[in-house]
């Protein structure tokens, strides 16, 4: 293959991904995620069934790789994993936040359409096996967490669920950096303040 061919491939690749989640995005503002099917998708998307299974087994695959591709384009630090560097947690949100933002009609009518199906229990093990592969790296250069591995990518995929269940619900009575750093207070547990 030449690399004019290598370089179509490639753009061409990017375009049919970029269709999938788009086309599916859409949809998951329309429909439950439980009824969506893979017709739909690639109905929406403009995408042929035989192109859709050269780069997807199925619909949950599509929506773990819109997750990955999500949290990639956000940049997950390991220090933000952990949660033991203040300022760079606080960055990593700030980053989720504005995305949400951007598109928080849109994010906005996925929530209301799924919060009550298997959607959003799909969504924590997906996340949580996102997570849990960052851990892996991560103890792969000497860090380990005191907390069982499988406790913490829970407790972590359910507090960024939260926290983006929290925005979508209450967003609207903050800027992004008011309610990122609402965030960040409870994640450093700074909970209260007392005057006399």
């Amino acid at each position: 293959m030449s690399a004019s061919d290598e370089k179509k491939e490639k753009i061409s690749t990017r375009r049919t991904y970029t269709l999938l989640r788009m086309g599916f995005f859409k949809l998951l503002a329309e429909v439950p995620f439980e009824k969506i099917s893979l017709t739909e998708i690639c109905s929406r998307s403009m995408v042929p069934r035989s192109t859709f299974y050269r780069y997807f087994e199925d619909k949950y695959d599509l929506l773990c790789y819109c997750l990955q591709t999500f949290f990639d384009e956000t940049d997950m630090a390991e220090d933000v994993l952990y949660l033991q560097e203040s300022e760079s947690a606080r960055a990593f949100l700030s980053e989720i936040m504005k995305e949400m933002a951007r598109n928080r009609q849109e994010y906005y009518k996925i929530y209301c359409i799924n919060k009550d199906g298997a959607f959003m229990d799909i969504l924590r093990s997906f996340l949580i096996q996102i997570l849990s592969e960052k851990l892996k790296v991560s103890e792969s250069k000497g860090m380990h967490s005191k907390i069982s591995p499988p406790v913490f990518t829970y407790l972590l995929a359910d507090f960024y669920i939260s926290t983006a269940k929290c925005y979508l619900e209450y967003g609207d009575d903050y800027t992004v950096e008011e309610f990122v750093r609402n965030i960040s207070l409870f994640a450093n547990k700074d909970f209260f303040s007392f005057q006399k």
